[in-house]
């Protein structure tokens, strides 16, 4: 019988009408001398986590109606009394959500593809989202089918919303000993938009050299997808997703290593010249072999042109031309070696930083 009335009450408040604008000051007078809700929950709110937490979460006005109503302690001291007025409900609710986290921003660092998932299988588009700018990584192919990789520093233009110019770049082979960052050379060669619908689903519309075409992405799921945020320690990060170059920062500008890091693989896309100065990208599917250690076989691919319509997974061709092992000794620092055409080498790697304290992911 109790359950049938808490059933029939909950029913007819759903169709009292709590759309006013509480008193926040008022509420915290309703908080702590008229309702004394003191007396089981934190002063300020939050204080015990266990009750605090529940309450502010489900602190609208309907959610404290519904709470007095089945509640059994919330009914026996405000049934009839606060569950069935509307402005004690709304100051109450104005007052505990001041003590609500603010939600957090969506953070889209990661490789995306084109969606659905696979259908496009053999490009991809990685980014490295800070604050409110996102280096985004383009692998793609050439009118000639060659690996081809641009990128973009894209602000945000709008909620969810972030566009800037896109580059094509040349530089030293990936084998220059040194490597001097004043021979890279980028030229602007069209600009593009990203927009995303959720946190995992957008679009991708570019210009490149007067070809106009849009994208719907997503992202490349292989493991479970890891939670990005801005970072509070670099070093302390177990997981290596991002953006990494040569250290120290700035040394050899102009190449670079983006790393999904999803579970106990990283799948990373290196982007970097050819021994003709052209760029050249190659990826690696990299699994862990031990704690701090990663490796696999490093490919070389060309494909149909990013102009391509439709664009024709199966006329991706992958070579094997080399290996690469990455080796973290913490989140921010790390050693990248690889074999590539028996050429091989290894630098020493570190976080690119542009925003803030960067990313990190867990």
């Amino acid at each position: 019988m109790k359950a049938i009335a808490a059933a029939v009450l909950l029913l007819a408040l759903g169709g009292t009408s709590y759309a006013q604008t509480g008193d926040p000051a008022r509420g915290s007078t309703l908080y702590h001398t008229t309702y004394k809700c003191t007396d089981c929950h934190g002063d300020p709110p939050g204080a015990n986590p266990a009750n605090d937490q529940f309450l502010i979460k489900q602190g609208t006005p309907l959610g404290i109606a519904n709470a007095v109503v089945l509640i059994p302690d919330m009914s026996a001291r405000y049934l009839g009394i606060l569950d069935v007025n509307a402005v004690d409900l709304a100051d109450l609710s104005a007052y505990l959500a001041q003590f609500a986290a603010p939600p957090l921003s969506a953070n889209y660092e990661g490789i995306w593809w084109n969606s659905p998932a696979g259908s496009e299988s053999g490009w991809g588009i990685n980014f490295e989202h800070q604050g409110d700018i996102i280096f985004a990584t383009w692998f793609t192919y050439d009118t000639k089918g060659k690996g081809w990789w641009l990128v973009m520093i894209a602000s945000k233009s709008a909620p969810n919303t972030y566009a800037g110019t896109l580059y094509t770049t040349s530089g030293p082979a990936f084998n220059a000993v040194p490597f001097n960052p004043a021979n890279v050379v980028s030229t602007a060669v069209g600009s593009a938009t990203l927009s995303f619908t959720d946190a995992n689903n957008g679009s991708f519309s570019y210009t490149v050299n007067g070809v106009s075409q849009a994208k719907s992405i997503t992202r490349q799921v292989f493991g479970p997808l890891p939670t990005c945020a801005t970072a509070v320690d670099l070093a302390a990060a177990t997981n290596y997703q991002g953006l990494w170059w040569a250290a120290p920062p700035g040394s050899e500008s102009g190449w670079g290593v983006n790393f999904a890091h999803e579970g106990d693989t990283i799948f990373a896309t290196w982007f970097t010249y050819d021994l003709d100065g052209t760029p050249l990208w190659l990826v690696a599917i990299a699994a862990k072999t031990a704690p701090g250690v990663y490796a696999g076989t490093l490919y070389r691919t060309t494909g149909p042109a990013f102009s391509a319509v439709p664009f024709d997974p199966a006329n991706v061709v992958s070579t094997a031309v080399g290996n690469a092992t990455l080796t973290f000794t913490d989140g921010n620092t790390g050693t990248f070696a690889y074999n590539v055409n028996g050429i091989a080498q290894v630098k020493a790697i570190t976080r690119q930083v542009f925003s803030g304290t960067g990313t990190t992911c867990h």
